[in-house]
């Protein structure tokens, strides 16, 4: 007999709401069984414990508290059927929203999982800009060694531009509303008088020049109105500055010597190459994160996104407890920095919503992008970037030590996060080139793949059975029904496209793109206080 009346309704925000109906006599049946509980539990007079009549317990009681007890005992068992019944999988903790004790009635909200539609995104057509280094990025990158490698020496003379001075003082401007704002203030610091380099400005540094060690400069400059920082553009600005130090910065000669002291090069031309091989590959790196920012922006726009509420209080919550587990890394009390800060928890999650929202919208987009496309991380993939990764290591023990690293715990999100992402990559460049694979084709790649793997499994068990102990039959049938058990288990794991169910490599594979904690652990639902009941 049903004792439980489920109404169901899913609204807009993927939330399913419940109205569950207990039925009368089911809650009658658990009160009599709470009764006898108690009546072990508690002194009645006239009574031994445990032989009270229901009646005498629950005019002890209270029928109201009796009942509220027994439904509080109940609420859990309700839920798991409940939750068996609507057959749905929670995306987290579901919450107990509403409660009536007589008749018993509750009101559950289940968070969905977010549904993602990633609308005609293989119509998208991008191309890949080509990378050019020129001569003068080269003439560049061979300056900052320069600089790199440049020497310091006192000197008892007046600050020249090209010297290091070490001062101290203030920096003030008056804003809008008529007070006076510090935006420079420091007891020693350092500076390089290069007018084009330092973000205070060439007027700034020409009061400097001049200065000798011990000098005291009062000075005012009015910034133009288009000055590169927003904050002194426009307004007049007045420093209160001491030189404490001057030093003269002597830069090397462009020779073969400045290769050698840069590193295993044994002339000047040799580290040009090198150099323009840098430059050409971090190029090459950068159009290929623009690309591929581009290209989530574009299937981004064509997506249509629905998740729960929680689902953007989780991701808060992680990126807030990022930040938390680094402030308290480096020393600090969560609560002493954001006072510090002038903050409190509340208003940082109001001030990071709007990007925790894209940072959840962007996350879906890319999980369901890697589903859709049937990508997954290969056994093959992990071995070749292993290999790449340890081929300059010449130490066999400390190729091990490595190796064992990038498959720990600690090193494999890592790396496999990184190699799903060049599959990504790759995939987009297919999709906006128009040379994308026929997913179809693709599908039935990847059951052929799965019935060999499923057969490659049985026969190895087939082998290693042929070489048990046949003698105990017993232990033959056992091994017999363990190597059926475990080839059911195999084929269990291929991939079934209609059911958009992930394959467990795959799974992991999403998780390393869009990874909130436990979403998919199904809890217990939030009582309610007694003073909400």
């Amino acid at each position: 007999m049903t004792t439980l009346t489920i109404h169901k309704e899913e609204d807009e925000q993927r939330q399913l709401q419940l109205t569950v109906e207990v039925a009368e006599e089911r809650v009658q049946k658990a009160m009599r069984q709470k009764a006898r509980q108690l009546g072990r539990e508690i002194r009645i007079p006239g009574f031994r414990p445990g032989k009270a009549p229901y009646n005498v317990i629950e005019r002890r009681i209270g029928k109201n508290a009796l009942r509220a007890e027994t439904v509080e005992d109940m609420v859990d068992d309700i839920f798991t059927e409940v939750l068996k019944e609507v057959d749905v999988q929670p995306y987290a903790q579901p919450t107990m929203d509403e409660m009536a004790l007589e008749p018993l009635r509750l009101n559950f909200t289940i968070p969905l999982m977010p549904q993602v539609e990633l609308g005609d995104y293989r119509a998208i057509r991008r191309e890949m800009p080509p990378v050019e280094i020129t001569d003068e990025a080269v003439e560049d990158a061979l300056e900052h060694v320069r600089n790199h490698h440049a020497t310091v020496e006192p000197v008892d003379r007046p600050l020249e531009i090209g010297d290091l001075v070490t001062y101290s003082g203030t920096g003030r401007y008056v804003d809008g509303a008529g007070e006076t704002k510090t935006f420079l203030n420091k007891e020693r610091d350092e500076m390089l008088l290069d007018p084009e380099d330092h973000y205070l400005g060439a007027p700034f540094m020409e009061n400097l020049v001049g200065m000798e060690a011990g000098d005291q400069k009062e000075f005012s400059l009015t910034y133009a109105d288009d000055f590169e920082d927003e904050e002194l553009a426009g307004r007049e600005a007045t420093f209160d500055l001491t030189v404490l130090d001057v030093q003269l910065r002597e830069l090397p000669e462009l020779d073969d010597e400045l290769a050698q002291m840069e590193g295993d090069y044994e002339t000047l031309d040799e580290l040009r190459v090198a150099l323009r091989e840098r430059l050409e590959q971090q190029a090459a790196d950068q159009a290929r994160s623009d690309f591929f920012e581009a290209m989530v922006e574009d299937i981004w726009d064509e997506a249509e996104i629905v998740y729960p509420p929680v689902a953007l209080e989780i991701e808060l919550e992680e990126m807030i407890g990022s930040m938390r587990d680094q402030v308290t890394r480096i020393g600090w009390e969560w609560e002493d920095y954001l006072r510090l800060q002038g903050q409190t928890e509340p208003a940082l999650r109001e001030e990071w919503r709007e990007q925790a929202e894209k940072r959840l919208e962007r996350n879906l987009v890319l999980a369901h992008f890697v589903q859709a496309e049937q990508i997954s991380l290969q056994d093959e993939h992990i071995e070749e970037a292993l290999e790449e990764r340890l081929a300059g290591y010449e130490d066999e023990e400390f190729r091990t030590q490595m190796r064992d690293y990038w498959l720990s715990e600690q090193g494999y999100p890592a790396l496999s996060s990184e190699l799903l992402m060049d599959l990504v990559v790759e995939r987009m460049q297919a999709i906006a080139a128009g040379e994308a694979p026929d997913l179809a084709e693709l599908e039935a790649t990847l059951e052929a793949e799965a019935a060999a793997d499923n057969l490659a499994a049985a026969d190895n068990l087939a082998v290693a059975d042929d070489g048990a102990d046949t003698d105990d039959e017993a232990n033959t049938d056992d091994g017999v029904a363990a190597d059926e058990e475990e080839i059911a288990g195999a084929e269990g794991e291929t991939v079934d496209a209609d059911s958009g169910a992930t394959p467990a490599g795959e799974k992991a594979i999403v998780d390393a793109i869009f990874d909130p904690d436990d979403l998919n652990e199904v809890a217990e639902p939030a009582m309610l206080t007694e003073s909400e009941e």
